[in-house]
């Protein structure tokens, strides 16, 4: 992966620009997995309590330090994942985009049995469709908790013909369902209005099984990375917003270690960032 400064992320709603005061060095996989056992120590060192290299505890096993740390590292992911979820909202958008809504019927508390159940449903509705068990299903999907603590599960569907209300409560035989065409004032508006349905109950989605699901088959937002002299010209463009901040990310190098030999070291990179983002 070439070095860059300047990256840009389109989709058919929006241009988004990062221009990067230093130059961006993409991390090398081989070095990433040579240094592997480093980083994960200087992980260690950095983010828990009394952890070994050789077994990370998990979320109860920390103090209230290290939960209260790992909360937060994983709120910002959640965070930022939202605009990634936006994106893909975004460029997979169609006129057969649905919203649906699955419930148990039972107080379901537990989050590694309903997320087990939700793949189940996933796999029927996509054989019902299709008559395969190819993977078709276009999907993003996330759970959430009712007041009384039962765990729903929020899908967004491509791509997804006209089925009916009982035909899709039989299917999913859990409980009751709920769907309905995404209905929002203007497509611009689209992604945020489903995204935010992915950033709730955080501190709950930090420590348990998985939150977040989606199917391999999405379209993804163009991407495009380069060297260039200077910065994006949005001149006579229609602006929505923009913001300068300083990013830190890991990058890793070859250096000599005390006895001359080669070794991987993992330092921090920071930049300057100025985004910037455009409606077409």
């Amino acid at each position: 992966m070439q070095a860059y400064n300047q990256k840009i992320i389109e989709t058919p709603t929006y241009i988004e620009i990062y221009d990067y005061e230093a130059i961006i060095t993409p991390k090398c996989k081989t070095i990433e997995n040579e240094v592997n056992s480093e980083r994960k120590q200087q992980l260690a060192w950095l983010y828990e309590d009394e952890t070994t290299i050789e077994k990370r505890k998990n979320y109860d096993e920390l103090s209230a330090q290290g939960q209260y740390d790992s909360l937060k590292r994983k709120q910002k992911h959640y965070q930022s994942m939202r605009f990634e979820i936006a994106r893909l909202v975004d460029t997979n958008f169609d006129n057969q985009t649905k919203f649906l809504t699955l419930t148990f019927k039972e107080n379901i508390q537990d989050i590694e049995y309903a997320n087990n159940e939700f793949k189940k449903f996933i796999k029927r509705l996509n054989y019902d469709l299709y008559k395969t068990k190819k993977a078709n299903l276009k999907y993003l999907a996330t759970w959430e908790k009712q007041q009384r603590g039962a765990i729903h599960y929020h899908i967004i569907l491509f791509g997804f013909p006209f089925v009916s209300f009982d035909r899709l409560t039989t299917i999913w035989g859990r409980g009751f369902v709920r769907i309905n065409k995404i209905d929002v004032d203007s497509i611009e508006n689209r992604g945020r209005y489903i995204s935010k349905y992915f950033d709730k109950e955080l501190e709950l989605k930090e420590h348990k099984k998985k939150a977040f699901f989606k199917s391999r088959n999405l379209r993804p937002p163009i991407v495009t990375k380069k060297i260039v002299k200077k910065p994006y010209d949005s001149t006579n463009q229609d602006v929505l917003y923009k913001s300068k901040y300083i990013a830190r990310r890991p990058v890793f190098y070859n250096t000599l270690n005390e006895f001359g030999n080669p070794e991987q070291v993992m330092d921090f990179q920071e930049s300057i960032v100025h985004y910037t983002k455009i409606r077409k």
